[in-house]
């Protein structure tokens, strides 16, 4: 009883931090296709998810969780599934990999996965982020069963077969990288028999779907036309590396934080480098995982822009923790407590400015879309006229509207439109990011046309935290660097 008793308080307090306030935190845009998605059948479900190349099974299983009687409402219903599946991860992480540990080891890694700032803000979204971690833990422990015991016949390892489908039906990139890193490490311990049977059925159980990643795959080729609208720098290396260091940075503690824990990043880092190295078992865990690792990244770096980068890479989460753990453990003290009692109150600060929406590295996230929406039901008259900037401004904020007021999204090829509307309006509203990346700095424009003659009043929202000022203001991402992240303008 006494062994369980420290994974039962660890559990607890994980699930007070993923379900307490679900509805926090406005919907987002990728949570409003999850949303939408969700209301219908199965069939159609499947239908409209091939149509945007997501493999289907989050999806279905999401659908099958709302139909029940839950106490939540929405998108907090939604959010719970995935409240649900970072509790499953965190048992799955203790019963597979952590068990036979030292009880000190097995608890702080145990501790560091469940109560990561990482897993808080992907562990509550209305995605499949956790999904994905939880089947990644289950489907990389029993791969790696089998790799310490090469003898045993395919049939005893069927059940690494159906994770890693599971995997493949939630998400290309884990599924693909956990099985791109087993046929390498396991071709010459498994021989080229079992391994290639092994991968057979594992393709015959995808063939249902192999089309649709064959597309998803073409889409990946094409991705450079995509990623180019989304970069920061400019320069393909250099957004490498700011994507590496933005996903490292969210792995290790998290993306609310107060500036001065920066400093715990390359702390974190040569932890998790001095844990792996302590690995006693032999090279293969670590060709394996390191492996799948290098896949995973190359497999969304090309894809998604730096900010989404944390969110594709939470199946690496686990592995992280394990290392770090590992890599504390072999600090001498007083420097073991000490590097433990920073990393936790990290953690403890970057929880309370997660739930006061504070300091997110991607303001995106925290983006009070339901309170601009709110106010403009009450203050916006039905002759007035709502533009949204749609290129650095989620227009999911729409959903939020009343639809008492028009409104119109600002995307290329509607600049006219928008004026046509604006020149009969009564009053004029402009939902928009302080920074203007819109071509020709249209949204401004608009904006200025709008307002020509009408008395003007801007309220900001969401301020940006001192450093981020500091970091825009040096990169000369803005000059002077804006002080809030939304602004709503209303011009009478």
């Amino acid at each position: 009883m006494r062994r369980f008793a420290p994974l039962g308080i660890v559990l607890c307090v994980q699930a007070i931090l993923l379900f307490w306030r679900l509805d926090l935190l406005s919907m987002w845009m990728d949570e409003r296709f999850t949303y939408l998605i969700a209301a219908h059948p199965f069939g159609e479900i499947v239908r409209l998810v091939q149509r945007d190349i997501h493999p289907p099974l989050y999806f279905v299983l999401l659908h099958a969780w709302t139909r029940l009687p839950l106490p939540w409402q929405g998108i907090a219903a939604l959010r719970a599934f995935s409240a649900l599946w970072a509790l499953a991860a965190t048992l799955l992480l203790d019963s597979l990999w952590t068990q036979r540990w030292k009880p000190g080891r097995r608890w702080l890694a145990v501790s560091l996965f469940a109560l990561s700032p990482c897993l808080l803000l992907y562990g509550r979204m209305a995605r499949s982020y956790a999904m994905q971690t939880a089947l990644a833990i289950l489907a990389a422990a029993l791969l790696w069963r089998w790799l310490r015991d090469p003898e045993s016949p395919v049939r005893d390892n069927l059940g690494a077969a159906a994770a890693l489908l599971a995997l493949l039906y939630t998400h290309y990139v884990p599924g693909i990288a956990l099985l791109a890193a087993f046929t390498v490490v396991a071709w010459r311990p498994l021989g080229a028999r079992r391994a290639g049977v092994f991968l057979a059925v594992v393709v015959a159980g995808y063939v249902p779907w192999i089309l649709t990643l064959y597309l998803a795959l073409k889409s990946w080729g094409q991705a450079s036309n995509f990623t180019a609208k989304y970069t920061l720098t400019g320069n393909v290396f250099t957004e490498q590396f700011l994507k590496a260091g933005y996903g490292l940075v969210s792995l290790t503690i998290g993306e609310s934080f107060w500036a001065i824990w920066l400093a715990l990043v390359p702390v974190a880092l040569w932890l998790v480098w001095l844990g792996a190295r302590s690995y006693t078992g032999g090279g293969r865990l670590l060709a394996f995982l390191g492996l799948a690792a290098g896949v995973g990244y190359l497999g969304i770096a090309r894809w998604v822009s730096f900010p989404f980068v944390p969110a594709r890479l939470l199946w690496l989460l686990p592995l992280v923790s394990l290392a770090m753990a590992q890599g504390i453990c072999r600090l001498r003290a007083p420097w073991r407590e000490m590097v433990a009692g920073a990393l936790a109150l990290s953690y403890l600060s970057s929880a309370a400015l997660y739930f006061r929406g504070e300091n997110y590295l991607n303001p995106g996230y925290s983006a009070p879309l339901r309170e601009i929406g709110e106010r403009l039901n009450r203050e916006a008259a039905p002759g007035d006229i709502i533009l949204v900037d749609d290129y650095n401004t989620d227009s999911t904020v729409r959903y939020y509207f009343s639809g008492r007021t028009p409104s119109l999204v600002l995307r290329a090829g509607r600049e006219e439109k928008a004026r046509a509307r604006l020149a009969g309006a009564k009053a004029v509203w402009v939902v928009r990011n302080t920074r203007d990346i819109s071509p020709g700095r249209i949204t401004t424009r608009l904006e200025a046309e709008g307002c020509a003659g009408r008395q003007r009043q801007d309220t900001f929202l969401q301020p940006y935290a001192t450093w981020q000022v500091a970091v825009m203001d040096r990169l000369g991402m803005a000059r002077p660097a804006p002080q809030y992240v939304y602004q709503v303008t209303v011009c009478r």
